[in-house]
């Protein structure tokens, strides 16, 4: 039986605790993960075709099958994804060769790769920050400080409150999200939207966040 949000299972830490953050690629073994969606994210479709951001090195952090990093290559973006489930990261090797993007998938946990990495001009995550907030915000929001420079966007989708719905994605406020994220960044822009899944198609309530760090500092 597939997983709903609301009954993920969770990975264990190296002392054996629970970990607050779901084994992704758990889900991935059992099946059709609950976030998985038909193609590319609605509001990335959107940001890009409106021209808001231009071509750049971008890093996706959190890529699961690839769908948003290839239509980030097919846009002319220099791609970096990184995922920590290996079934994910085939299934997005995969997708890219297919469509015959090219893109740099890696495989590792987000926190070790961004210690060696360099700075990119634009960061992008569907779902990242809503569940990282959860397990340790300070150490989230150290690894965006040292994953972009003064002038980098950072475009984050992030669930909603909706009191109709008891499953899905974390829920997060938008006064939480101005002041979390405010601390690196610039608000742009913090729009609703829907984010859709296979199983939800009509999707759930979100924000779509786009930010800048500031070039002057603050």
């Amino acid at each position: 039986m597939t997983p709903t949000f609301s009954e993920p299972p969770m990975r264990r830490t190296m002392r054996g605790r629970k970990s607050l953050l779901p084994d992704w690629d758990a889900l991935y073994r059992m099946g059709t993960p609950p976030w998985e969606a038909a193609g590319p994210a609605r509001e990335l479709v959107r940001i890009l075709d409106e021209g808001i951001l231009k071509p750049c090195r971008v890093l996706e952090i959190g890529c699961g099958t690839g769908a948003d990093a290839v239509l980030l290559a097919q846009r002319g973006f220099e791609v970096t994804a990184v995922e920590n489930s290996p079934i994910a990261i085939e299934r997005a090797r995969s997708r890219a060769q297919r469509a015959g993007a090219l893109v740099r998938f890696v495989l590792d946990d987000i926190y070790s790769f961004g210690r060696h990495c360099g700075p990119f001009e634009l960061v992008y995550d569907n779902g990242f920050y809503h569940y990282a907030r959860l397990a340790d915000l300070g150490k989230f929001l150290d690894l965006l400080w040292r994953i972009t420079e003064p002038g980098s966007y950072y475009l984050t989708l992030v669930g909603a409150p909706d009191p109709a719905v008891q499953d899905g994605f974390p829920q997060v406020a938008e006064q939480t999200i101005r002041l979390e994220l405010g601390r690196l960044f610039q608000s742009l822009q913090i729009r609703p939207c829907r984010l859709s899944t296979l199983k939800r198609p009509e999707g759930y309530s979100a924000w779509c966040c786009l930010m800048q760090r500031p070039t002057i500092p603050r």
